[in-house]
């Protein structure tokens, strides 16, 4: 079974990986290139400095820590999730748990997909700010309703809060990216030049980074609750309270902080549209001195 997804899921990353590369051309992709010979070190050198360059820009900076935040903390807590599914629903029943967290995930996946729909609406009525404010309070409501969930008389009562916790992942990713090409049309405006292609790169970077430390994190965090699985089903109840508490109460809380950090985030919608407008007739006029040389 693992096999055959693979297979599946490696030919659709294979064909959509190269779509991009047939359709998305670039404005200024013919244009001559100075033939200028830099070398390794010059190269290194030029990378390093654009990084430097990149965390310049505040817009950009709070957009890393935002998804940082809301992504690692979805990361961190979720490795709690089947402890406490299987320990505290079930007492220690792993096929039960199991089959519990399955429908879970499959819930959450389908109803993701429409989450993002939703989002992509919500955006163009209020804009994408707003729309970041509703959707992650949207998720917090659900991380509430998953508090209650946990309920051994009830186990699929869990199922309630997966509609909500939808958007946490599906409208960040979402909404975030596209805020990120509103930074690079800032970024273009001030330093009269693209580089998408470094801060994608810079933000994408920054995330596995903290996917990474999340993984190990979540090891410590519980241990730290007092989890010992020799003990099995026998967990103490101050135990299987932590675990929970980690599980909801981590991403609550980074969503709470990454909401106050957009509150401040100043590429309105209105400021966008007009940044892009300046770009775009700045870009007009090289053109026409290029033709004219």
């Amino acid at each position: 079974g693992a096999r055959s997804i693979a297979i599946m899921v490696g030919a659709f990353i294979i064909v959509g990986g190269i779509l991009p590369a047939i359709f998305n051309k670039e404005q200024f992709g013919n244009l001559p290139r100075t033939k200028k010979e830099k070398g390794y070190f010059n190269i290194i050198k030029d990378l390093l400095k654009n990084c430097a360059t990149s965390f310049k820009c505040l817009p950009f900076v709070k957009l890393i820590v935002v998804t940082f935040l809301i992504f690692n903390g979805f990361m961190l807590a979720s490795a709690f999730t089947l402890y406490v599914i299987v320990y505290y629903v079930f007492a220690g029943d792993w096929g039960k748990g199991g089959t519990l967290l399955g429908w879970f995930g499959t819930v959450s996946s389908v109803c993701t997909l429409c989450a993002i729909s939703l989002t992509t609406w919500i955006s163009t009525k209020v804009g994408k700010r707003k729309a970041f404010l509703i959707t992650m309070s949207l998720a917090i409501i659900g991380y509430g309703l998953k508090w209650t969930g946990y309920n051994p008389a009830h186990p699929y009562s869990l199922l309630m809060a997966a509609p909500f916790l939808a958007f946490h992942l599906g409208a960040l990713f979402t909404i975030v990216p596209s805020m990120v090409a509103d930074v690079c049309d800032l970024d273009e405006l001030n330093c009269g030049c693209r580089r998408e292609g470094m801060f994608s790169g810079i933000y994408w970077w920054i995330q596995k980074l903290g996917m990474a430390g999340a993984s190990i994190a979540a090891g410590f965090l519980l241990n730290a609750t007092g989890f010992n699985v020799a003990l099995a089903a026998n967990q103490s109840a101050t135990t299987l309270f932590y675990m929970r508490v980690c599980d909801i109460g981590i991403p609550i809380v980074t969503s709470i902080v990454a909401i106050f950090i957009i509150m401040t985030f100043d590429v309105s919608e209105a400021r966008a549209y007009d940044i892009r407008a300046q770009v775009e007739r700045r870009r007009g006029e090289r053109r026409s001195a290029q033709r004219l040389e």
